[in-house]
């Protein structure tokens, strides 16, 4: 079976490629990823500035998490939340580092859920991690995906998650080498995504 493209209608094109081209141009938050963070730069003395934001800051972990006495954001997956919420698109609400069984095999996979208002920042991401799968980057391929949402949420939750088959053998951490290897890449790739989906979807037919 075939499915016919839609027609796009001149506004819809002109929406398209202004939300493309924000993202592309878009200079990021201003001001600490953690909401709640004070700690005096080393740096230029500031407490608001992002000279000593990273995603391996030990802050992370607790400062991320809406209950970091009961729940921190596990380190396996922190470095990730980290660069999700500094996107300045993508707000994460839960997350898990994966887990194994008391035999070692996978139990859990790593995962992400966050909402986004955009969905050509969803297509963005979704886009880049394929990339980083083809390019050998990363060890199993990535997807964004619609998740469960609490009754009386009127907001969407979607994941970013290893996308498995039941065959697939890949071990916890190779996954959550992936992890980290996405967290990298994170404030680059979704703007490259952007210039590649202007020129093939705006500037000429994609293929």
């Amino acid at each position: 079976m075939r499915i016919w493209r839609r027609t796009a209608s001149a506004g819809r094109k002109a929406d398209f490629d202004s939300e493309v081209r924000r993202i592309m141009t878009a200079p990021g938050p201003e001001g600490r990823v953690c909401d709640d963070c004070a700690i005096k730069c080393d740096t230029c003395g500031s407490i608001s500035c992002q000279c000593m934001c990273h995603s391996q800051c030990p802050e992370v972990p607790a400062r991320l998490s809406s209950d970091p006495e009961h729940f921190p954001i596990e380190a396996g997956i922190a470095p990730l939340v980290f660069e999700m919420k500094r996107d300045g698109e993508c707000t994460p609400c839960w997350s898990c580092e994966g887990h194994t069984q008391l035999d070692g095999s996978l139990w859990k996979i790593p995962r992400v859920w966050f909402y986004c208002p955009s969905m050509v920042h969803l297509r963005l991401i979704g886009r880049s991690v394929h990339a980083l799968s083809t390019a050998g980057k990363i060890r199993a391929p990535w997807q964004v995906v619609v998740t469960h949402s609490d009754p009386g949420n009127i907001d969407t939750t979607f994941s970013l998650e290893p996308a498995l088959l039941p065959a697939t053998s890949v071990s916890l951490n190779d996954l959550q080498a992936d992890v980290l290897v996405i967290a990298a890449a994170w404030p680059d790739f979704l703007k490259h995504g952007a210039q590649s989906l202007s020129r093939t979807v705006i500037d000429g037919p994609e293929h």
